[in-house]
């Protein structure tokens, strides 16, 4: 991420530069450091930046030229909700805006640099799916084969109190069966650390999420009622609040969404398309000059 900092900062002191002879020749030698009195001038700096940086700076400069005039060619863009979504996928997957704020920090990043950053690898990805070829006995082919993907499975919406004996199980399902709060038995009891500040909810379970002796009670109790499980972890209290019923995806409803899933496992990575597009262009490349 380090790289993409450098190579911003090279496009701004080149653009600052060179977009005038006169602004060029009047900074030139501006002095932007001093070293035991002797000046180190920006005309150095840029030399040096040029130097290292140069070829990496003009490669990402050309990339970004011919992403630009394809997403123009074929009228596509970033969807601001989408952008919107998936930012906040990704500041939740670091813990927060401050932590993603400290790492953006360590690598020398701001968060408008870190934005067009994403922005710019959405817009890749989006352009690399359009140019998809798609046609309908495919799609509707593919659907079948990802079936699992699109169908609505049997699912039940739990709760449990995870306990050590069965002696300590039968007591709190009387409770609960008594009229007990489940919520307060759960924070009180229970050895789940992931659902006991919860109130024991679970949310919703399909086959094969859990362990098969928690599920084969989970899925064959009614709504309201309690069961206990004994499984590898413990004993369990559980309930089920409510059931999702089997539901077999129609493709004819939800064909838009089968189309975007098949365009993104298709559609080649990013780089894989950066390459397609330079080997597409007409590209002449006058750095550095003979």
């Amino acid at each position: 991420m380090k790289r993409i900092n450098v190579l911003l900062l090279i496009a701004i002191l080149v653009m600052s530069v060179f977009s005038s002879p006169l602004a060029m020749l009047a900074q030139s030698e501006e002095v932007v450091a001093k070293v035991n009195g002797v000046d180190i001038t920006r005309q150095q700096l840029l030399d040096l930046l040029e130097a290292e940086y140069g070829y990496y700076a003009l490669q990402d400069l050309i990339q970004k030229e011919l992403v630009r005039q394809r997403a123009e060619e074929l009228q596509v863009s970033v969807d601001e909700d989408e952008f919107m979504e998936t930012y906040g996928l990704i500041v939740a997957q670091f813990g927060g805006p401050q932590a993603l704020a400290m790492v953006l920090m360590q690598n020398g990043l701001s968060e408008g640099q870190f934005i067009e950053q994403l922005k710019w690898n959405m817009l890749v990805a989006s352009l690399a799916g359009a140019e998809v070829e798609v046609n309908e006995d495919e799609l509707k082919q593919w659907f079948e084969q990802n079936r699992s993907w699109y169908d609505q499975p049997f699912a039940v919406e739990v709760s449990h109190i995870l306990v050590d004996t069965e002696e300590q199980a039968n007591e709190i399902l009387a409770q609960l069966e008594g009229g007990a709060d489940l919520s307060e038995l759960a924070a009180e009891h229970s050895l789940d650390p992931g659902t006991a500040p919860m109130g024991g909810y679970l949310g919703l379970v399909t086959e094969g999420l859990t362990v098969p002796e928690f599920e084969a009670v989970a899925f064959a109790l009614e709504e309201g009622q309690f069961g206990l499980a004994e499984s590898a972890y413990g004993w369990h209290i559980i309930t089920v609040h409510s059931k999702q019923e089997a539901v077999a995806a129609d493709y004819a409803a939800i064909a838009h969404l089968v189309e975007q899933d098949y365009r993104r496992t298709k559609a080649l990575d990013s780089q894989s398309y950066l390459f397609k597009l330079e080997q597409e262009a007409d590209l002449e490349v006058l750095w550095p000059a003979q």
